[in-house]
């Protein structure tokens, strides 16, 4: 990464208990400059500032009558309005290599998998109604609050938040190039193939969302690639979340001798009981796993 400065910036949220769109927001700001951030609801102390965000009633601030919302109808709150006028810098910043398509994706993608599930739950909108609870992002962010019987600083407490936040963001970010770095792999092994449903990989990759983006006719029904000294063999989700199609059912929880003698394949260790990846010792024995399991139709 090219070693810049970054500029500074005297900025400005809420004080009192903190929520994951303000912590968020903060952690987006301190990629890309040097803060001093001032946690108060005081106006006279908040016009001061350079940027604002979460209280004040301005650009960044989601609490009044006109909220703004993304295409899909999700409102933005201050982690949301942050990232989307700087989100494109802080990539940039941290990799200035790609061209404007790539930073898109990436931005695109933290705004989709981190920042909208943030703002959502921020401005009261329910993203799941299962019945087992699951934490998440806000919920953990949250949790950084000092319990009410508790001496802890209340701005450690934050500070604290902004670090998790703030490698959270940095990993999301991360992975995103990653995705981008795959995509020369899979564009390659794409034209390789010597059937249309299976993509064979030199190396393993985040070939799964680079998929995505080179295979528009979702042909691919398995991908193969090295998983340490053995080969996997790996069921392709479609659009709807589903793989596209499972491993023969009589292959499912088997493995070594058991899985050898329903495949054929010396070789073949295990199916996992869902059918959704199996693995052999060598290349010719997943690559015959994956002919078999395209040729097979279920009874």
């Amino acid at each position: 990464m090219i070693n810049m400065q970054k500029p500074f910036k005297k900025v400005g949220t809420h004080h009192g208990r903190f929520h994951a769109d303000e912590v968020m927001a903060t952690a987006i700001l301190k990629e890309i400059f040097e803060i001093q951030l001032i946690r108060t609801r005081d106006q006279e102390v908040l016009d001061t500032l350079d940027i604002v965000y979460d209280v004040g009633g301005g650009e960044f601030d989601h609490h009044g009558i006109d909220k703004v919302y993304r295409e899909d109808g999700i409102p933005f709150a201050a982690s949301g309005l942050i990232w989307r006028r700087f989100g494109r810098d802080v990539i940039r910043f941290i990799c200035p290599m790609l061209d404007e398509d790539e930073i898109q994706y990436s931005f695109n993608r933290v705004d989709s998998l981190l920042i909208k599930g943030i703002d959502a739950l921020d401005n009261g909108v329910r993203i799941n109604n299962k019945s087992i609870s699951v934490m998440n992002i806000a919920s953990i962010i949250s949790g950084f609050n000092p319990p009410w019987y508790s001496e802890k600083s209340e701005e450690k407490a934050f500070d604290e938040a902004v670090n998790i936040a703030s490698i959270i963001l940095k990993n999301t970010i991360e992975h995103s190039f990653s995705v981008l770095k795959s995509k020369e792999i899979i564009s390659k092994a794409y034209k390789d193939r010597y059937a249309a449903e299976i993509l064979a990989l030199d190396t393993y990759c985040a070939w799964e969302e680079a998929l995505e983006l080179v295979d528009k006719k979702q042909e691919v029904v398995f991908v193969i690639y090295p998983d340490k000294e053995n080969y996997a063999l790996q069921a392709v989700r479609g659009k709807g979340g589903k793989e596209k199609k499972l491993l023969p059912e009589s292959w499912a929880g088997k493995t070594e001798k058991e899985l050898a003698a329903v495949t054929g394949v010396r070789g073949a260790v295990f199916c996992h009981t869902e059918r959704f990846i199996a693995v052999a010792k060598t290349l010719k024995g997943v690559t015959k796993m994956a002919e078999l399991a395209i040729n097979h139709s279920e009874q």
